[in-house]
């Protein structure tokens, strides 16, 4: 049973990751605490999204197993950060590089399988290897970095391992986000052309 459309689920992805992004930027405190708790809410309702638009959507087609494999376990990464928002910065590299390595492999894989079969299968690759490469930079970063600096006008500050993950995470979600924002306004559009199109020549 298709109730949402294709077009409708790609957008809220892209919502709930521009939104994640705008609240990494417009917040200064960038502890582990804070990005357990904003990644997992992030998680847990693009995972949601995700099982949503898998079973009862026409976003996934043929890719269905792997977009509600992408699902489930972006739920439960979701769930596991905000069950344990005090497990500190390494933890939050593990679970995030963990999660963006298994969502950007079978997002990536998703797209290349639908290549000819969903006009959204390129967005898919891309979204792959973005998360992909989130996964790595999160798994591979050092979680013992404490680097001070100045500013201009006497400001100084502390760069962390914690500020440095989250930035990344930010950046990620923003460029994420407006990919798939123009996306779904692409493929929304492209649905509607033809139907006012053939309005225009019975009229």
């Amino acid at each position: 049973m298709r109730v949402v459309a294709a077009w409708i689920a790609q957008l809220a992805r892209g919502i709930l990751a521009l939104a994640l992004g705008i609240t990494i930027t417009l917040t200064l405190e960038h502890t582990p605490v804070f990005g357990l708790v904003t990644f997992g809410v992030f998680a847990l309702l693009g995972g949601v999204v995700l099982v949503g638009a898998s079973l009862f959507g026409a976003y996934a087609g043929r890719m269905r197993a792997g977009f509600l494999a992408q699902g489930v376990a972006t739920v439960a990464a979701g769930v596991v950060a905000l069950a344990v928002p005090g497990g500190g910065v390494t933890f939050l590299g593990y679970l995030v590089g963990a999660w963006a390595v298994v969502a950007g492999l079978l997002e990536g894989v998703s797209g290349i399988l639908a290549r000819r079969l969903s006009p959204l299968a390129r967005d898919w690759i891309i979204t792959g290897a973005l998360t992909l490469a989130l996964g790595l930079v999160a798994l591979l970063l050092p979680p013992d970095i404490v680097q001070t600096f100045a500013g201009e006008r006497g400001a100084s500050g502390t760069l962390t391992s914690s500020v440095i993950l989250i930035g990344v995470i930010g950046v990620w979600a923003i460029l994420v986000g407006v990919l798939q924002a123009i996306s779904a306004v692409t493929v929304r559009t492209a649905r509607t052309a033809p139907a006012a199109r053939d309005q225009v020549v019975a009229s």
